[in-house]
């Protein structure tokens, strides 16, 4: 681990360190010996044990948050960490980390905010190489949240985690992947398709993230390789997935893609890209981001219109 979480005692932070030991170092482990074969099979071990339960569901009750506030908040994470000059894997991580909460514990709406800057809070320290005191990370983001209401909401989220906050998320699996066919360098090159995977609830409650990263991957591997079944079939028994799963979960990716109109990852577009990403800044996501019209969830607002990924600045909430 890069940086430990920063906690108001010396106690919970070296617990925190030693809790995460275990894959806290996931980041370096391909540049430190591990091969990518053996970091995924870690990867979908922990993913194994995590998450056992699918279709997710989020918690039940009077005035907590819908699959259309999980989305909004997701949108607003993507988009916030682009802005402010944050990696693909940390957005990734923030909402792996905010989607294990909300799946967990009941968060009232007027919390849910809060519980989405703190999961991108502690994906950056996990994942970022800078550190920054919470006063500075706030003020990039533009909100008015103090530093002790995000800490103290860092340690709520920790202890929903049992302490352990890194967890195998959708760019982690595709970065293996791409890497277990030599082609990392596609991966700056998606990072819009990655973000809308990320803020569509049916997609993120319906496939476990190796199912997601396996379908986005085939679909890259298509567009630049006629033979793209060969390779794809050899990952999918790595992983023990069954493809009619990944046939499945592509056409839903494709689906997305297109509505979001979207260009499907061609040759041409993936090359063009790669020396374009200066160019992109906060329109990754357009400023009507729908989620999918198949809700995962017994409520139907997941298929409301967003009318914004960025949530207005909110007035502090005791976190």
């Amino acid at each position: 681990m890069r940086h430990s979480v920063r906690s108001t005692t010396t106690t919970t932070t070296k617990r925190f360190r030693l809790t995460s030991g275990s894959l806290a170092a996931a980041g370096k482990l391909m540049q430190d010996g591990i091969s990518s074969t053996q970091l995924l099979q870690l990867l979908l071990h922990r993913e194994k044990l995590l998450y056992q339960n699918y279709p997710l569901s989020l918690a039940q009750g009077e005035g907590v948050i819908g699959w259309r506030e999980r989305n909004r908040e997701c949108a607003w994470m993507c988009t916030a960490a682009k802005r402010i000059g944050l990696g693909m894997d940390t957005a990734s991580l923030a909402v792996a980390i905010f989607d294990r909460v909300v799946t967990s514990v009941k968060i009232p709406h007027k919390y849910v905010n809060c519980v989405a800057v703190g999961s991108l809070s502690i994906a950056k320290k996990l994942c970022e190489d800078h550190e920054e005191d919470a006063s500075v990370f706030l003020g990039r983001l533009r909100l008015e949240y103090s530093a002790q209401e995000l800490k103290r909401m860092e340690l709520k989220i920790l202890e929903v985690l049992r302490w352990d906050a890194q967890l195998p998320n959708l760019n982690r699996f595709v970065e293996c992947l791409l890497s277990e066919l030599e082609a990392t360098f596609l991966l700056t090159s998606i990072r819009k398709h990655i973000d809308f995977l990320l803020c569509d609830s049916n997609l993120i409650a319906n496939f476990r993230s190796s199912v997601l990263a396996l379908s986005t991957v085939s679909i890259l591997v298509e567009s630049t390789n006629k033979h793209w079944q060969y390779p794809i079939n050899a990952l999918a028994r790595l992983c023990k997935i069954p493809m009619s799963e990944v046939n499945r979960c592509r056409g839903k990716i494709s689906s997305l893609w297109s509505r979001q109109m979207l260009p499907m990852p061609s040759t041409f577009h993936l090359l063009a890209d790669m020396n374009d990403q200066d160019s992109d800044t906060d329109s990754d996501l357009p400023l009507h981001l729908h989620s999918s019209p198949q809700s995962p969830a017994p409520s139907s607002s997941a298929s409301e219109h967003i009318t914004s990924p960025i949530p207005r600045t909110l007035q502090p909430t005791p976190c």
